[in-house]
């Protein structure tokens, strides 16, 4: 077990296959669910199953990579405020870009597209930045209206920021955002420029086949 600073101003826990759960500081024992230890009885298997289940193919591909290497962590988080905490299966590659995958969560909101219901029944955020940094796909309980940042002016793509919401970040600080009406694609943190993907399974497939392929999901500024 291993126990460092991380960059949201707290610290993480972190477990290797053979580590003791019993072993887990009390700050950070909270974050042992039930969901996370079953998990951690066999992590490889878990994500081998979701990945059998996946109609995401590049997702799917990407799973089976890091499974193929098996190298992995449990990670236990907690920054300032000691409220701001996150708990998944950190993995490592020499071949794919690896993450941080938490598991899914057994409740996932009715009211986003069923497209993304489906993506949630398989895993809940996937960080492939530290925690506390910017970089990721949010949780299913994390999605930001984009209506939240009215000072941008948007352009480029022809949306309703109504109807739009974030779901994930480049490390930079670009949204990946989803629309009602089943698109997807990129919001420049710069200037508010919207460059779609095409529709919301398009824009998980990009965001995956960006990871297949030992990349960092980004907007593409070119």
């Amino acid at each position: 077990m291993l126990v460092e600073k991380n960059e949201a101003g707290g610290k993480s826990v972190f477990l290797s296959a053979g580590d003791s759960l019993a072993k887990i500081p009390k700050t950070h024992r909270d974050l042992l669910t039930p969901r996370i230890q079953e998990v951690f009885a066999d992590p490889e298997e878990h994500f081998r199953r979701v990945a059998d289940a996946c109609p995401f193919s590049k997702m799917a591909a990407w799973l089976r990579a890091l499974m193929s290497e098996g190298a992995w962590v449990l990670a236990l988080h907690r920054g300032k405020p000691a409220t701001w905490t996150e708990a998944g299966f950190l993995w490592f590659s020499e071949s794919v870009y690896g993450a941080e995958i938490t598991p899914a969560k057994e409740e996932i909101p009715s009211t986003i597209p069923s497209v993304l219901r489906k993506y949630y029944s398989l895993v809940d955020g996937v960080r492939w930045m530290d925690f506390g940094s910017a970089g990721g796909l949010n949780g299913c309980g994390e999605h930001t209206p984009l209506t939240e940042f009215s000072h941008y002016k948007f352009h480029g793509a022809d949306i309703d920021p109504a109807k739009a919401f974030i779901f994930g970040w480049s490390p930079c600080g670009d949204m990946l955002i989803y629309t009602t009406d089943d698109r997807g694609g990129w919001v420049c943190h710069e200037n508010g420029k919207v460059h779609l993907l095409g529709t919301i399974k398009d824009t998980i497939q990009w965001v995956y086949a960006e990871l297949l392929a030992n990349r960092c999901p980004e907007f593409d500024y070119s």
